[in-house]
């Protein structure tokens, strides 16, 4: 080990020596896998690049636990893979050598960023010389073993909070299954006590009137942004595509009024999901947008826009000759039809429930992504 004069920022009580500079191919051996046809697979998973279970006929296999990460393809998402396991010809394997903690190891790993040691000009590539090649800091087994042991319980909680979001997510889909009748029938296969007279077909131009409310931002309604995954957000709050800076007379730019539980859809990509209820609030969106407001239980009408079967019919209302160019017009919308509640009492316990679950995942979510940017914060200060 070459010793440096570098330390983390933060360590355990006991721990003040500083670190060693050494090449990542001195302390990991980097695997491919080898074939492994003529073994039976049982239920040993199968990891992809993206950490996805994959069928075995595409896989190899190892048999001790190691940090996976991508060949080609996603090459800087590394992950844990616990053995046994098969892993595509794709995703490399690594090894910590002796002495070498694997939770260690794998903080090593999520602190470089391998985007830079893409070797390819297409499909981002590493190599195993690319991996050996980098240059980290580490400390004696005990240390690791401590550092390793702290994050592993990070991951603990992580995977429990994504397990929480998978479980509410699956009941929130086959509660919207139960709760909304299918094909012709008329009425759901769950309702709340005291509901029983069937729901009743009804056009929508009987229920959504459309808002076409034109005018520039204001401190009464300011700009708000529209996605596929959210619906109505600030600006600020959007992950991609934030183009505002290219808006040189947002001032005067003329936008679409919106009230707090309208719904809005964008035409072109309604059939992906853009089609939500405004849950935040009065403001301005863009104009290529179709909002509309109604009498009935907002959040009840939103889980009929929303529902699977609904977008597939909404698919067939879309005009266009080029698939990719195709949009719903608020005529084609107004124009159909669904089953709904036929009191809004029970539109309202309905649109509640969902409510209620949809703010338990919210909650899992803002939970996961505290600890997550804690753990981040934490690796960038106890490793080198």
């Amino acid at each position: 080990m070459k010793k440096s004069d570098k330390k983390p920022e933060i360590r355990f009580i006991g721990y003040d020596d500083s670190w060693c500079c050494e090449k990542m191919g001195r302390i990991v051996d980097v695997k491919s896998g080898m074939d492994y046809k003529h073994l039976h697979s049982g239920n040993i998973p199968v990891y992809g690049t993206g950490g996805y279970m994959l069928s075995v006929d595409e896989a190899l296999s190892y048999k001790d636990d190691a940090v996976g990460i991508g060949r080609k393809g996603t090459i800087d998402k590394p992950y844990i893979l616990r053995a046994p396991f098969w892993t595509v010809d794709t995703l490399f394997y690594v090894v910590p050598k002796e002495n070498n903690d694997l939770n260690f190891v794998y903080g090593l790993f999520q602190n470089v960023n391998w985007k830079k040691k893409d070797e390819s000009t297409g499909v981002p590539s590493l190599s195993k010389t690319a991996i050996n090649d980098v240059d980290v800091y580490t400390t004696e087994h005990d240390e690791q073993e401590i550092i390793g042991k702290y994050f592993e319980n990070f991951d603990e909680m992580i995977m429990l909070h994504q397990r929480e979001i998978e479980r509410l997510t699956c009941v929130r889909k086959a509660m919207i299954e139960k709760m909304f009748p299918q094909g012709d029938s008329d009425v759901p296969a769950v309702r709340f006590k005291g509901y029983k007279k069937p729901w009743k077909l009804c056009s929508f131009s009987k229920i959504f009137t459309e808002r076409h409310i034109i005018d520039t931002i204001s401190d009464e309604y300011p700009q708000l942004a529209f996605t596929i995954e959210e619906g109505v957000i600030r600006p600020e709050d959007k992950k991609t595509n934030k183009r505002d800076f290219l808006i040189i007379d947002k001032a005067t730019k003329k936008y679409l009024q919106t009230e707090y539980d309208d719904i809005i859809y964008n035409p072109a990509n309604v059939i992906y999901g853009a089609i939500h209820r405004n849950a935040l609030g009065k403001g301005c969106v863009s104009p290529i947008y179709k909002i509309f407001y109604t009498d009935q239980d907002s959040t009840f009408m939103e889980c009929i826009v929303r529902h699977p079967r609904f977008i597939k019919e909404i698919s067939r209302s879309m005009e266009g000759t080029v698939k990719k160019l195709r949009t719903l017009k608020p005529k084609a919308f107004l124009d159909m039809s669904a089953y709904i509640a036929p009191t809004i009492e029970e539109q309202q316990q309905i649109g509640e429930y969902f409510r209620q679950m949809d703010h338990l995942i919210e909650i899992e979510k803002e939970e996961l992504e505290k600890i997550k940017h804690i753990k981040s914060a934490c690796l960038e200060k106890m490793f080198v």
